[in-house]
Parts: C-alpha cells; structure tokens; sequence
C-alpha cells in the first residue's frame, strides 16, 4: 500500500513549514493507548470497539418539512456503508459506497467518547483514509469528520475536501457563532483554516490524518489545533479564543460525509497527541488494534419491587413523541426502583415498559385497514394500569434450545408430524417434518441461534415462559403480553399506521418483510414484495433492525407474536387492562413477518391462531408481568 508525501503549503492562517525533528525517546504506546476515548477498527462491523458511550451508528438527515431541523435515525443504511473485509490499512476498513439522501450522515455520539470539558480542554482524532477526491466525490464538500452539533461552521471540528478542481484538504477549527452574530466566512484570510492545496490523493494510496486541539473553552486566546498527514505537521490554527460551547447530549461524531472510498482506524484521544506519538501512529497502523470495550453488565431483572413514594409520574397525553417515550419509560423505572433494560440468568434481554392510555386498533381510512374478518375497529381508548417487562428481542432458536434440552420437550408440531409452511410459490399448507429445527424454508437457509424460533404453538410458548420461572424467581411472572400490552409497546406512542410514521418503510433498516431479497431466492414468488433489498429472505438475527422509542426490537416484520389473550370483535367504549375478548376463539397474533408487506403488518394489525397451531412466520416474545 504505497503512501504519498504531501507538500508542506503555504501558510494561510497560520504558516508552517515544519518538519518533524529526530526523536531520540521512542513514545510510550501504552500511554497512547491509555489516552483512547473511543476506537473503531471496522475489522467486523460498522461500530466502534471501544468508547465510554454509543459505540453504533446512527444517521442525521434534514427534516422533510422545517428548514434547518433534522431527523435522526438509529442504524445506518447497509447500502451506502459496510465493511470491506481485509482490504484496511490494518484489518478491514468502513467501504463508503454511496452518498445519503437529504443530507443524511452517520455519526456516534459524543457523550462519553470525547473528553470534554467547560474549562479548558483538549483532544485528538485519527483516522486513515483511501480515496481519490477528484474522482471518486459526488459532492461539492465531503467531510471525513466533522465534530459538532450544529454545523461545520458553528463550533465544529474538521477535515473535509472542498469544491476546487482540483480538491483541496482543509482543516477548520470553527467557534460557536453567539446569538445574533454571523460566523466568519471561509474566504477570510483569518478564518481559522488550514489548506492543503490540490491534495493529489490517488484511489490506491492510504493517508493517515491527525487533527488536534489545545485550549479550547478557555475564553483566552491560546486555543491550538494541528493538522498531521502521513506523520508530518502540516499546519495550525493558533492565537485565537475558540469557544465550542458544545452541549455534549448534542454532539455527533459524524464519519464519511459524502465520502466514497474507504476509511478505517478510526480513534478519539483525551488529550493532543504529541508529534511523537502522531508518528508512532502513523508508523504503526495497528498500533490500536485489540482495544475492547468490556460488555456492559446488564442489571438482572428485580427479584422484588422496592417499595414507592409518591405518586407515580402520569403518562403523556397519547400521541406522544419518541424523546418523551423514552422520558416516561425512564421516569416510571427511576420511581418504581426497577431498571430499564435487564436481562434474566438465561441472558434475554428484558425492557422496561410504563402503563399508559392509548387508542387501540385502526381507523377505517388507515391504508391496509382490514374489514370485519380482522376486526381492527373500531378504534377505542384503553388504559394500562401495570408496568411489565417484555422481551427486547423475540425468543431465539438458541433460547428455545436450551429449554428443550434441559426438559426434553416436543413441540406441537413434533407431536403432529409437522406444521404450516410457504412454497417456493406462496402456496401455504401444511408440510410434513417441519419443526422448530427444519423451519421449511423452501429456499438455501441455515438455522442460527441467534433467529427468532418459528413453529411454535401458543402451547408451547407457554410452557417456555413456565420453565423461565422455575429457574429463577423475579418479580413478577413470565408469560406473553396481552394484545393491548403488544400494541401498547409497539407502538411507544405513536398513532401512526408504523411507529416510525405514516409511510411504508422502503429501506431495509426498521422491519424484516417480504423485499427484493425474498424475490431473488423465489423467483416465481408471486406476492408483492418491497423494493429494498435487506439481505434476508426468511428470517433475520434478531436486533438487526431499528428499536422503537422504548427500545424494542422487531415489533413489525421477522416473524408474527403470540399474545396471551384470545381474538375477537373490539368495544366501542373504553377498556381498562383488557383481557380475552372472545375466549372461544384462537389467540391474538401481532406483528407480520418475513413473507408479508408493510400495509399488511402495521401497528395495529392483528390476526389469530389456534392454541396449537404452527408454522413458518410465527414465534413469541416474553413478558414479564410485575407484581
């Protein structure tokens, strides 16, 4: 991997010619190491590795209708960003191949990954790049990073290429801009910049970029940033008071604006590095590697509850935003004593969800409303009255596993030589020797501990939830939601026909249903199918897509959900904590799955099964009810 030499440029706010002189010590690479706030070495994933907060991305894009707001995603897309295995400088590399819509941008947060402090503070970041930013860019600007919560221009830190042909690389040290005040433009001659005219980057070359900081915060001018490429001090921005003003809850760490190519080693520092060090990096591309941030112990799910004081914190009035979802879930955890996120000795996962009233159901002019064979209406205001855990993830093929082998259960569908399935056609019927082990997928598939287990009956989900809790007590009892605790949860609330919006997702990132993938591996498929391509036709690891507000995973799409309380026509009136509904029909399935599409597998969608059927699109997912 040939790196270039850069030309040192001529000064433009600060002028340096400098190289580096001879060091005699070697630098102490445990104490570069030691000084590490957050790490991603893109070896495997597009997360970090290290930090003290987030270590995923997620993805800022402008708003659709308020100028200057934004919309901020978790996830990021897969079609613009994956991991280009063993082609990094060390390792594999974050392979940008697409530009995002709407000024879309990827970006960890800050809080706890950078060392910020109000007084006076300092900091680095390095990262290796291989692009050609003459031809490889779309775009006039492309930032590799930019640190900041409002802009580039608006108390940020930088790197980027500009719109020259050819490109220059500039690094800016941009102050917060005071209310009512206008930022200084880039074409000042003390704009707080240094260029690397015509930057002459080639796709096959690797450059490693150092950007650090002195002082910042201070209100004094003695603020100092420097910019390194390939080991040498390229340029500084120094003699000004630069005040970031940042509010760290705020601040993204956004990665690959507009970038195409591929970028990879990328770490935060608590402190600027010495040129020393900046050359012992630069010197050693691995220097980094097998920093791991320790897996997060996760609270077990409470024995008993604390006794309270107070009133408990009321809900918000139904529809309610996502910022005060996750308000009330963390409102009523914090009185009650309990934690929001918990797992039990088997190691599922577990999230917290408040009482609240909503209207459940669906109106008759909702797209993909169903008639009276579904019974989504009408639409009625109920009450939950009780907190209660529910699984964060749907039961997994592991999970199960372990319950049969410790109590040598036979599933419905063994007892009964088999249950439902598709063909390679959508036909549906009942196929011979599939299980919860031989799914029936009629395309290539290899089972996972980590997919959410499929034929199992509401029989069998129930004697799961009654070997969980003879392992170990809590507080509580496990069994599955109710049909409104399910709905409740999904939709965290919204009262859209999705709980991201109105409009049928056509990314791939928020629900696993039938799309160009399922269309690939069955051609002759002869449903509708989403024209994203998510890479899974059947049945995907459960996590892989967007939370909800209350952090819940994959409550539309993967597989349907066995709920506890039997189907039937909705009252008008309102309910309070409402049970079966018509007890002598089957029981409330919710969800959709992998075969279905959007407007068949919304919020308030609904569907029943009999106590012992199963098949390929149906699991559950565990609730813990609090006593």
């Amino acid at each position: 991997m040939p790196l270039r030499s850069l030309p040192i440029p001529p000064g433009l706010f600060v002028l340096c010619a400098l190289s580096l002189p001879a060091f005699t010590q070697e630098p102490d690479e445990k104490a570069i190491r030691g000084a590490v706030t957050f790490y991603a070495s893109f070896d495997e994933e597009v997360k970090g590795d290290f930090g003290g907060g987030q270590l995923t991305f997620d993805t800022r894009s402008n708003h659709p209708t308020e100028k200057g707001a934004f919309v901020v995603d978790r996830g990021f897309s897969d079609k613009a960003f994956r991991i280009a295995k063993n082609k990094g400088i060390a390792g594999g590399a974050l392979e940008a191949v697409d530009v995002l819509p709407k000024n879309g941008r990827i970006f960890v947060p800050a809080k706890g990954n950078i060392a910020l402090k109000k007084d006076g503070w300092g900091g680095s970041v390095s990262t290796w790049c291989k692009t050609d930013p003459d031809k490889m860019l779309k775009t006039r600007f492309c930032d590799p990073i930019q640190i900041t919560h409002k802009g580039a221009h608006d108390g940020a830190l930088w790197f980027d290429f500009n719109d020259a042909k050819p490109r220059d690389l500039r690094h800016g040290a941009f102050p917060m801009i005071p209310e009512g005040k206008k930022g200084i433009p880039e074409s000042d001659p003390n704009a707080p910049l240094v260029r690397v005219p015509k930057v002459g980057w080639k796709a096959d070359d690797w450059h490693h970029v150092v950007l650090t900081w002195e002082n910042l915060d201070t209100g004094k001018a003695n603020a100092v940033t420097s910019l390194y490429i390939d080991g040498k001090l390229i340029g500084q921005v120094k003699g000004k008071a630069i005040t970031m003003g940042w509010e760290i809850e705020k601040v993204g760490i956004y990665t690959a604006i507009n970038y195409l190519g591929l970028l990879d080693e990328l770490a935060i520092f608590n402190r600027a590095l010495k040129p020393e060090e900046v050359t012992a990096l630069f010197k050693k591309p691995g220097l980094l590697a097998g920093l791991k941030k320790k897996p997060e112990k996760k609270p077990q799910l409470p024995t008993r509850l604390p006794a309270t004081k107070g009133d408990p914190p009321a809900a918000p009035k139904f529809p309610f935003d996502a910022e005060s979802a996750a308000r009330h879930q963390r409102d009523y955890a914090k009185w009650l004593g309990v934690p929001v996120e918990a797992t039990n000795d088997l190691g599922m996962e577990f999230v917290f969800v408040p009482p609240g009233t909503f209207l459940m159901g669906t109106p008759e002019d909702e797209p993909g409303h169903k008639g009276a064979e579904y019974a989504e209406g009408p639409r009625h205001t109920v009450t939950l009255t009780k907190p209660f855990y529910l699984g964060k993830h749907e039961v997994t093929v592991g999970q199960f596993r372990a319950f049969v082998d410790a109590t040598k259960y036979k599933t419905d569908g063994e007892k009964t030589g088999g249950g439902h399935a598709h063909d390679a056609k959508a036909v549906w019927q009942h196929r011979p020797g599939t299980n919860w082990l031989k799914p029936g997928f009629a395309g290539l598939f290899e089972l996972k501990d980590n997919q959410p287990v499929v034929h199992v009956s509401h029989t069998d989900a129930g004697e799961f939830c009654k070997w969980l809790g003879s392992r170990k007590s809590v507080a509580g009892a496990y069994t599955l939601p109710t049909e409104a605790q399910w709905e409740w949860a999904c939709r965290a609330g919204t009262a859209s026909r999705y709980w991201w919006g109105e409009e049928e997702d056509t990314t791939g990132t928020v629900a696993n249903v039938g799309d160009k993938t399922l269309k690939k591996v069955h051609p002759d498929w002869p449903r509708v199918t989403m024209p994203m391509t998510d890479g899974f036709a059947f049945v995907a690891p459960v996590g892989t897509y967007k939370a909800n507000a209350f952090g819940l995973h994959d409550m539309i799409g993967n597989v349907w959900e066995f709920c506890s309380t039997r189907f039937g026509p909705y009252p008008k009136d309102a309910v309070t904590d409402p049970g079966d509904i018509d007890p002598k029909r089957g029981f409330a399935v919710r969800g959709g799955g992998w075969s279905n599409i959007p407007k068949d597998v919304r919020s308030g969608g609904r569907n029943a099964d009999p106590p012992h059927f199963c098949h390929s699109n149906l699991g559950f997912r565990v609730a813990v009810m609090l006593k």
